[in-house]
């Protein structure tokens, strides 16, 4: 369950907003120093490091999307319709291909298969399963990550346009689960090391996402 909340108007969210990416940019810039700049091969923990607040982050901006998001509906006709009027930055790249910043959440793993396998000895043997020499890690998906997270905190109000006409779509086919995110298992806010105070800003912004899509019953 979530917590207790009270209804944010349009006059709130403006005033939260602008603070809101503040630090949102302030843990961006974290994950940025702890990477440099350049895809090089990392250390041993440094990509654990740099998640530690990029994932918090994320999940903060989706959030605070979600908050600024219009309300907008699109006719069943043109739910696949995904052209979009208004201009949206080239977030970053990674292998060649643009890496725009993700609206939804995975909501955890499914359950697992239960009961032996069995095989049966008329069953030709298996071939060897090919030896898979391990690359190393770089720091390209997670640069990536944050070029496209940098481009929601520069031009925040187009990108809360295009997650309405996404959800709107979503809607509009209709997807069991429009607003796709974790509410309940909030990305990264489990992190023993996360400061208190990023956890309480988005378990913040949480809670109000969380109300604006299921707003409490008005008493009788």
């Amino acid at each position: 369950m979530m917590g207790a909340m009270f209804p944010l108007d349009q006059q709130d969210i403006d005033h939260l907003a602008p603070e809101g990416w503040r630090r949102i940019a302030s843990l961006v810039a974290m994950a940025r120093h702890i990477l440099g700049l350049d895809a090089i091969p990392l250390p041993r923990g440094l990509a654990a490091r740099a998640l530690l607040v990029l994932k918090p982050a994320e999940a903060m901006a989706r959030r605070l999307l979600y908050l600024m998001a219009p309300d907008v509906t699109v006719p069943p006709a043109k739910a696949g319709a995904s052209a979009s009027p208004i201009p949206v930055p080239v977030a970053g790249r990674r292998d060649g291909r643009t890496v725009t910043f993700r609206f939804t959440e995975p909501l955890g793993p499914g359950p697992k298969k239960t009961g032996p396998r069995i095989r049966f000895f008329t069953e030709p043997p298996r071939p060897p399963k090919p030896v898979r020499v391990p690359r190393p890690k770089t720091g390209a998906p997670l640069l990536a990550r944050i070029r496209a997270l940098q481009a929601v905190i520069d031009q925040p109000d187009a990108h809360a346009k295009r997650l309405a006409r996404w959800i709107a779509r979503r809607k509009a086919k209709g997807h069991p689960r429009p607003v796709a995110f974790a509410f309940l298992k909030i990305p990264g806010i489990n992190r023993k090391r996360l400061l208190p105070e990023v956890k309480q800003d988005l378990r913040f912004f949480n809670e109000a996402a969380f109300y604006k899509l299921q707003p409490p019953p008005e008493p009788g």
